[in-house]
């Protein structure tokens, strides 16, 4: 399967929001593999068709020089977005929705989903321990 930048930037947001609580400064664009021209105009496409929520952007002499994250969210548009694009059924749990990411990411060949799923699982399991 085939992502552009923008459905791959939406599926690492869509990884961290599975957490109990997010950190969207995680998502960068070295953790999505791209440039950060790249990943900023990504970023703003996204919240341009609703499917996020909550970033602010710094700009200056005409460009995106950064966003911060911290307050991102998806929106639900943006949920089902993600969840029927890669076929995950929303009854799931997040971790039963990282795992099936991650073994998709892995068939898909894109490393930095995999690697970052793994992550997310991890940081859920040990979330869910501490419970």
């Amino acid at each position: 399967m085939d992502f552009d930048s923008k459905q791959k930037v939406l599926v690492a947001i869509y990884m961290e929001y599975q957490k109990d609580i997010p950190d969207m400064e995680q998502i960068t664009a070295e953790s999505v593999g791209m440039e950060r021209k790249v990943f900023l105009t990504s970023l703003e496409k996204l919240e341009n068709e609703s499917l996020i929520r909550g970033i602010k952007f710094v700009r200056g002499g005409g460009e995106t020089l950064m966003a911060h994250m911290g307050h991102t969210m998806m929106t639900p548009y943006g949920l089902n977005y993600v969840e029927n694009k890669l076929n995950i059924q929303p009854e799931k749990s997040g971790l039963e929705k990282m795992k099936d990411i991650s073994q998709k990411a892995a068939a898909w060949g894109w490393n930095e989903a995999k690697d970052f799923a793994a992550k997310v699982v991890s940081e859920i399991i040990q979330s869910q321990a501490n419970k």
